[in-house]
């Protein structure tokens, strides 16, 4: 009976973080689409609505350490499966911290005597670090190791176009100085996702070493 209990206590920690990722999904989602129209009351919303994300970060991590507590002894693949989830649950909170601070630097860029169109390349980069999320929590719940591998390669894309953008925000500046705030507000929003794609290649190193026991590197 206790078995059992703990078995769904498992279960429901799996469930837990991927409807947290779903959560900092839609934010990052959201985030996305307040740079191709500048909507200051989505950008709002994501911004309150960061408060749920850590919430949900807090709840995991306390029920990890009650599940490490009082459950002993945990087999090696649970021990496993309960730091990675505590790991996973902290690196989409981060995510959802890069998706608040778009969304706070969408408020401040339409506060500004000139604003700056996203470039293609910066939508771009945006869905690709969003499917990247994507991919790393479905990685997880198929614990699948090949799926994680492909994150890699994403990541190099999302790379090249961080310095695609930087090069071409820093000319745009030059070009008119008048736009110098509003273009450290797009390099911001350029480094938001280029780190919302590290942490999601972190996942997918996560999801690596509860498949595999190693620990590895792929971006």
């Amino acid at each position: 009976m206790i078995r059992e209990r703990y078995a769904r206590q498992i279960g429901s920690l799996r469930e837990d973080l991927l409807r947290m990722g779903s959560m900092v999904e839609q934010a990052l989602l959201r985030a996305i689409h307040t740079l191709e129209t500048w909507d200051v009351t989505a950008a709002a919303q994501i911004i309150s609505a960061d408060r749920q994300i850590d919430e949900a970060w807090h709840n995991l991590e306390e029920r990890t350490i009650h599940l490490l507590a009082t459950q002993q002894p945990i087999v090696a693949s649970d021990l496993r499966l309960i730091t990675v989830v505590t790991a996973i649950a902290g690196e989409l909170e981060r995510i959802g911290d890069y998706a608040n601070s778009i969304a706070r630097r969408v408020r401040r860029a339409t506060r500004r005597p000139a604003l700056i169109t996203a470039p293609p390349q910066l939508i771009e980069m945006a869905n690709l670090a969003l499917q990247m999320v994507n991919t790393s929590l479905e990685a997880f719940l198929r614990q699948d190791v090949a799926l994680a591998h492909s994150l890699t390669a994403s990541d190099e894309q999302v790379d090249a176009l961080e310095d695609q953008l930087r090069d071409q925000l820093i000319a745009a500046v030059y070009a008119d100085p008048n736009r110098v705030e509003a273009t450290i507000d797009m390099l911001d929003v350029v480094h938001a996702l280029e780190r919302s794609a590290d942490r999601a290649t972190n996942i997918g190193e996560r999801v690596i070493f509860l498949c595999t026991s190693n620990v590895e590197t792929i971006n």
